[in-house]
């Protein structure tokens, strides 16, 4: 039995219904000029092929990127802004895996597109990402070969802004772990001119192994140098397990994280006791929960 039929088989039996919400979030928005959008059937139909082209470890870091073939170089995936991607493979006992992750390539890259994942034991990546994802990620690790089928679907769309106040003109970005990774996407998207309504970008990014920053550091710093609008990059070596108020230079993020004031929105993004953790602190500070907005792992 084929990989996509076997996964036409297990959603049939799978509980519940899987919800995708497909927002459009205008002032976000990022037109691609080039390039063939994959389509999707419904159902069990809906699921497409790529082939596992490579993997690659991040620097001294503890994650890996691994990168997909589209079925054709001119395709790209039809992904809005803080969309994730499900994937689903076989292990070596026919047993079917399942994740849901963001790129960690541009949503408008032909023919390919990456995920950047932690390693390590076991308990480290479930905290990190999830069990779903997490065994996913073992399967990827070390049941798949470099050639081997993987399938593929547009995700839950996860960026919703729920607050009364319109336009957003200034965005936090409060970052750990893997959850870098949908944020570069999105300082990417609304901080060129002329793009969207926001005006001031700021990050806090928070790891518990100084290395982990080389997951994205380049990226955002390329971004700080060419646009006025990223005010600042922040990062800490922390416990991403500590509350807010237990860091070590907690003075220093008390000034980073400023009062709320209409337009300001929030993202956070890693491992759940990080977010959880993080939003704690902002309904202290005085953040409307509307405003707050978490992508989960």
């Amino acid at each position: 039995m084929s990989l996509l039929s076997t996964l036409g088989t297990y959603y049939s039996l799978a509980k519940g219904r899987v919800i995708r919400v497909y927002n459009k979030i205008k002032s976000f928005a990022v037109k691609s000029t080039k390039g063939i959008p994959m389509t999707f059937g419904n159902g069990e139909d809906a699921w497409r092929a790529c082939i596992l082209s490579s993997k690659e470890s991040v620097g001294n870091s503890k994650y890996v990127r691994y990168t997909f073939g589209l079925p054709n170089k001119s395709n790209i995936l039809p992904l809005s802004l803080g969309q994730k991607l499900s994937l689903c493979c076989l292990d070596d006992d026919e047993n079917v895996a399942k994740g849901g992750f963001y790129l960690a390539s541009p949503r408008s890259a032909l023919g390919s597109f990456s995920i950047v994942v932690p390693r390590g034991a076991r308990e480290d990546v479930e905290f990190a990402i999830g069990t779903e994802n997490s065994n996913f990620v073992r399967v990827l690790e070390n049941d798949l070969k470099i050639g081997d089928e993987v399938a593929l679907l547009p995700g839950d769309q996860t960026l919703q802004y729920r607050g009364e106040f319109m336009p957003v003109t200034d965005i936090l970005y409060i970052g750990s772990g893997a959850g870098i990774v949908p944020i570069v996407d999105q300082v990417k998207s609304v901080i060129p001119s002329g793009i969207s309504s926001v005006k001031s970008v700021s990050i806090m990014w928070v790891n518990e192994d100084a290395n982990d920053f080389q997951v994205a550091f380049r990226e955002l710093k390329n971004e700080y140098y060419k646009y006025h609008k990223l005010r600042t990059i922040s990062c800490y070596v922390n416990n991403v397990k500590d509350k807010f108020t237990d860091y070590h230079k907690y003075d220093e993020i008390r000034e980073i994280i400023t009062d709320f004031s209409p337009g300001k929105m929030v993202v956070v993004s890693g491992p759940a006791i990080f977010s959880k953790n993080a939003v704690s602190y902002l309904l202290q500070r005085g953040y409307p929960e509307e405003c707050v907005c978490v992508l989960p792992s």
